[in-house]
């Protein structure tokens, strides 16, 4: 009696040491978590976290304008909002863009335009909270999986979950926060979807495929993620149908409905999502998958984007663009450090190695440096896996790494595929977290897992804020005062004078004129302004008569006129006054007086265009440019003076 009383008690005190390393270790998840919700959301606002309701730029709308289509029981949207992302199909404007967050944005769409384009910050936060908490659950389930085999393993489970979840939400995931826009919402919420999916399957196999409350939350979180994003979802549909298949002829001699009983949740999970994307696709496309990237609007407004489509049959997608892609998102050369906060920047630029160039490329970093630590425990989960050979987790890795390939056989080059390419490697870090953990030298792997895992916060936070501010004057200005508060007076790195007809640059260098007339940054072999002196190569004001000059420089003017009701701009050379150009405005704006008005003639950028109302008017660079900057104006910009200073110290 006295030995089973003994042993209840030892029992009782294990299991409450358990919850206590339970409890510690949820605690961790949590405060990693919210860390790295604060950065996203501190950078996703520029710093100023008062603003997370503030409506965001192009794009951040389009599941808000989803989501009133369908309202309204259409699946077309405004052409307005849809803009150059737009598909022009038999004269309705639709986006390619999966139906699920519009979904869940149809509530608030009750309220009318109150919500519009201010929740996609939110958005994403939310789906971060979620990636750290289910990475931590996955995370479990994978010590469960080490555990079976009989190896040694710390009974501290606290930092091996903490370190993973690190590993995965600093991750390129935390990039999103560099982008309020579609893109990166959908990126970071099929990432999330899956990792939710591919955790409650392991789960339900773990149970012996008898959890049937894991296996519809499965089934469900596989659809929101297919109708997310269709390449992501349709890795995880692969698995459970595989499953669904094998359960099914495992069970097939105790007669079909117990074969059917066992096999038809995981079958139609698999199918319905798949189903369902092709149902919408075609209802706006007229196509299973694809879609026709000749009729987006900026294909049918960009000549040279068409002609790109009409060599590439059609489609973004072609195997002939894997070797630019891989290489770019696997070299290890893909970031570059420089004294100037916040310290990292992307590097090179990828170079087309394919048999057919691709049709955009944007900086990008890679897997090898902004996911390192994930990459490791990846790593070591495949090994383990392949000399242990568990069945389902391999199928999901094998099955989420399939799902990539469409991903690197797109034409363009973006950091943020990089997120698209996370969910093999999540699955197979959270059973190589627990491989790392039960080595000897436990005290020397945690201490790199940690470094890795600040490595990540600073790599991914620095390419967001890049992203984020890298054409703000006011960041600009921040850089240099914190490079002149730490080095001193003196020369500022990647700071030149504007020389004319000097080639560009790498990009991030920054160029100030030495009139002061400007200070631009270098971004892909061009010059992107930063900052214009008020009124020299910019000028804004209202409209407010039917005869306005709205700039004037060397030789050129350029006027609104509206002479019997036809408004319209117009841009006179000469002193004769001959009119070189003209193009009519909106009839409505005629009515609206006073609009606003905003002309650029900067031929450092090669920018001539002017804005009335909200609508832009290309104009002649050939007649402005040769006329110099707006003669009247005698402005310099503020902040070019202070980095000329920086450019020229004093000696």
């Amino acid at each position: 009696m006295t030995d089973l009383i003994a042993g209840e008690s030892r029992d009782a005190l294990g299991d409450e040491v358990a919850d206590r390393q339970a409890m510690s270790a949820n605690t961790l998840v949590w405060l990693i978590t919210l860390a790295a919700v604060v950065v996203l959301w501190l950078i996703m606002t520029s710093w100023r976290p008062w603003e997370l309701f503030t409506r965001a730029g192009f794009s951040a709308d389009f599941y808000d304008e989803q989501a009133r289509a369908f309202l309204r029981g259409e699946l077309a949207v405004d052409p307005q909002v849809a803009s150059i992302e737009g598909f022009l199909i038999d004269g309705r404007t639709y986006l390619y863009y999966g139906p699920f967050l519009s979904l869940v944005r149809l509530p608030l769409m009750l309220f009318g335009d109150v919500f519009v384009g201010r929740l996609a910050r939110v958005s994403m936060m939310v789906a971060l909270v979620v990636l750290g908490r289910w990475s931590a659950r996955l995370a479990r389930a994978g010590c469960a999986v080490v555990r079976s085999t009989g190896r040694t393993i710390s009974d501290e489970q606290r930092w091996p979950i903490g370190i993973f979840t690190a590993a995965v939400v600093f991750s390129p995931a935390l990039f999103a926060a560099g982008w309020v826009s579609v893109y990166h919402e959908t990126e970071l919420w099929a990432l999330t979807l899956a990792v939710v999916a591919a955790t409650l399957i392991v789960e339900w196999a773990s149970s012996g495929f008898d959890d049937r409350r894991a296996l519809v939350g499965a089934t469900l979180a596989t659809f929101a993620a297919t109708l997310t994003r269709l390449p992501i979802g349709v890795g995880i549909c692969l698995v459970l149908v595989t499953c669904g298949a094998v359960l099914g002829w495992r069970t097939r001699r105790q007669g079909w409905r117990t074969a059917l009983r066992s096999a038809w949740i995981p079958l139609i999970g698999g199918t319905v999502p798949v189903v369902g994307h092709v149902v919408v696709n075609w209802a706006k496309f007229s196509t299973p998958f694809g879609v026709p990237g000749a009729s987006q609007v900026l294909s049918l407004t960009d000549p040279d984007r068409a002609a790109w489509f009409v060599g590439n049959n059609g489609s973004f997608f072609s195997l002939r663009f894997l070797p630019t892609t891989v290489v770019q998102y696997l070299r290890p050369d893909a970031i570059a450090f420089e004294r100037l906060v916040p310290g990292i920047r992307f590097g090179p630029l990828a170079s087309d190695r394919g048999s057919y160039p691709v049709e955009t490329i944007t900086p990008s970093s890679s897997l090898t440096v902004s996911a390192t630590l994930l990459l490791l425990l990846a790593a070591v989960g495949a090994v383990w896996l392949l000399r242990h050979r568990n069945r389902v987790w391999l199928l999901i890795i094998a099955a989420t790494s399939a799902a990539t390939l469409p991903t690197f056989a797109i034409g363009f080059i973006a950091n943020r595929y990089l997120i698209d390419m996370l969910a093999p490697l999540v699955v197979a870090g959270a059973l190589g977290v627990w491989r790392l953990g039960s080595l000897p030298w436990r005290r020397s792997v945690r201490a790199a897992g940690v470094a890795l895992a600040v490595w990540g916060l600073w790599v991914n936070a620095s390419l967001a804020t890049w992203t984020a501010e890298a054409k703000s004057a006011g960041f600009t200005e921040l850089r240099y005062f914190f490079d002149q508060v730490l080095f001193g007076a003196g020369s500022s790195p990647s700071l030149v004078i504007l020389a004319a007809g000097s080639p560009v640059p790498r990009d991030g260098v920054v160029a100030v004129d030495g009139d002061c007339l400007g200070v631009y940054m270098a971004e892909q072999g061009n010059w992107v302004a930063l900052e214009r002196a008020d009124g020299v190569r910019r000028t804004t004001g209202t409209v407010s008569s039917g005869g306005d000059v709205l700039a004037q420089g060397r030789g050129w003017t350029i006027e609104y006129r509206n002479d019997q009701n036809d408004p319209r701009i117009v841009v006179v050379s000469g002193e004769d006054g001959d009119v070189v150009f003209e193009q009519s405005i909106d009839h409505a704006l005629a009515g609206v007086l006073p609009v606003t008005f905003e002309v650029l003639a900067d031929p450092i950028t090669s920018e001539y265009a002017a804005r009335i109302g909200t609508v832009w008017h290309l104009l002649p660079g050939d007649v402005i440019g040769t006329g110099g900057p707006i003669a009247e104006s005698t402005a310099v910009s503020p902040l070019c003076q202070d980095m000329l200073r920086r450019a020229l110290p004093e000696p």
